[in-house]
């Protein structure tokens, strides 16, 4: 009971592990971050469809956020991510102006797996809440890119400009949440027992 010594002293120890843990799985998903934006200043998928760049950033954060279970862990990765990239010139955040919608679109991953943890749902639906999550993410990273003015006018689904691109960059934030959480999921599953990922304590 609290009060005792002995039980304020296992409280303290936990409140300290949990401590160490959180920060710990915080770090996890900043790293992660820093090499994904590496990667998006780097890598050229040559895919010639706006917001495919989406698949290398994002992906990465989301198994990142769903295997250390830190509750900004999309968001930190997320910024961390851009922050990178726009430092070593790379494109996908847009001018640094633009940085906070990309802890914009974190934020909305977070707040989707927060969700499900809440409503215990399992793997079969997380996966596809995850997708329609990352489509409103990639959505969300459109607005960033407003103010680069269309060169080239890509026709996606018989849409062209504006439309386009907003469609172009939903599909790939939804196939981001998907391959990122299934990923996810199968890490999860292939983990031995006593060494699970999401074993550790949860750091809210």
């Amino acid at each position: 009971m609290p009060g005792y010594p002995l039980t304020e002293n296992a409280l303290t120890r936990r409140d300290r592990l949990v401590g160490v843990v959180g920060l710990r799985n915080l770090l996890a998903n900043v790293a992660v971050g820093v090499l994904a934006g590496l990667a998006v200043a780097h890598l050229r998928l040559k895919l010639g469809l706006p917001g495919h760049k989406i698949l290398i950033w994002m992906t990465p954060v989301i198994i990142a956020r769903l295997l250390a279970k830190h509750p900004v862990g999309t968001t930190s990765g997320a910024l961390s991510a851009g922050c990178v990239s726009v430092g070593l010139g790379g494109n996908f955040a847009g001018d640094i102006l633009f940085l906070p919608l990309v802890g914009m679109a974190g934020l909305v991953l977070d707040a989707a797996v927060a969700c499900a943890d809440r409503l215990r749902t399992p793997a079969w639906l997380l996966i596809p809440l995850m997708g329609l999550a990352g489509m409103v993410a990639g959505i969300i990273c459109v607005a960033k890119r407003l103010s680069v003015p269309i060169v080239h006018s890509h026709v996606v689904f018989g849409l062209s400009g504006l439309p386009a691109r907003t469609v172009s960059y939903a599909l790939f934030g939804l196939a981001a949440g998907l391959v990122g959480t299934t990923l996810a999921v199968l890490a999860q599953k292939s983990a031995p027992k006593g060494n699970h990922p999401t074993s550790a304590p949860h750091a809210t």
